[in-house]
């Protein structure tokens, strides 16, 4: 069995989340290097918090700042959101950004989900399908622009006319795509046909064989073997040294869309998402900043 990898969204904990406060991420983008952790994730949202009225660093530019910080430990955003740049500009941040970390960039892309964001900042917000289309049109423009001395293509919402992408990523062919979200009629036959990886964010064990099921059957239909796809989760996650303990961190955060456990039943709980296929757990750090030490000696080892 492969190793299973564990990452953590680097902005997403309670003491960063609602200020800018690049200081704390860099330090704590250092330590999760340290403990082992096996990459480090930004999310792409412009706005967030209560009412949309915290902080938080635009994705790209935290991810090449962090690139600089640490040596070893991957990068990569949860997720790009196709409609914030046009794909031929983004194919040029996730080269440099490659560059930039001598190899280390995991290419996540998403059709994005939150409407309001998308208004407040003039983008527009189309329905779920049109998004999705765009989303894979979006996709294999890029790779197109990371594998081609001269890229022209002309689809149904992008465009390129002899564009050259210089200088390539280091990783080759290209850094690995991977493909977020659970949508099973849509998003999920994308992630068959070009992910290299797949991630469901806050997905219950139940929700995730079934959509893993429905993933296969996709393959199936496409002539590819779903071992070919890394699996992966994202979500909170909050642990607790006993029950009493997680009953506290799960009033104080609020948490939903959740891995919830305690030292005693953590391993059999993550043990479920693995046999299902899961290879990979994506945490926001939560509460989990105070524990995710602790987790990596006594938890992750166990796999």
């Amino acid at each position: 069995m492969s190793k299973v990898k564990f990452g953590v969204t680097i902005n997403a904990t309670p003491d960063m989340l609602y200020r800018s406060d690049y200081d704390s991420i860099k330090k704590i983008a250092q330590e999760c290097e340290r403990l082992g952790y096996d990459s480090l994730w930004a999310m792409d949202h412009l706005m967030w918090g209560f009412n949309n009225e915290g902080s938080v660093f635009e994705a790209w530019t935290l991810l090449s700042a962090l690139a600089r910080e640490t040596k070893l430990i991957k990068l990569g955003p949860l997720v790009t959101c196709n409609a914030f740049r046009n794909p031929t500009l983004t194919a040029k941040i996730g080269a440099t950004l490659d560059i930039i970390s001598n190899g280390r960039l995991i290419f996540a892309y998403g059709a994005g989900w939150k409407g309001d964001e998308h208004e407040a900042y003039g983008f527009r917000f189309k329905n779920r399908v049109t998004r999705v289309k765009q989303m894979r049109e979006g996709i294999t423009l890029i790779k197109k622009l990371w594998t081609e001395e001269r890229t022209s293509f002309q689809g149904d919402f992008y465009e390129a006319k002899e564009a050259v992408c210089k200088p390539k990523p280091v990783q080759k062919p290209h850094p690995p795509i991977m493909i977020g979200g659970g949508g099973e009629k849509h998003t999920l036959k994308v992630a068959a046909e070009i992910g290299d990886i797949w991630d469901v964010w806050g997905a219950s064990i139940e929700e995730y064989r079934r959509k893993v099921n429905i993933l296969q059957e996709y393959c199936e239909k496409l002539e590819r073997k779903i071992d070919d796809i890394e699996l992966s989760w994202s979500g909170p996650f909050l642990i607790g040294k006993n029950k009493t303990d997680l009953s506290k961190k799960i009033s104080r955060y609020g948490v939903v869309n959740s891995i919830l456990c305690t030292y005693n039943n953590c391993i059999e709980i993550l043990q479920d998402y693995i046999d299902s296929g899961c290879s990979q757990f994506i945490f926001t750090l939560n509460c989990f900043n105070e524990e995710k030490e602790t987790f990596m000696e006594e938890i992750a080892s166990s796999f």
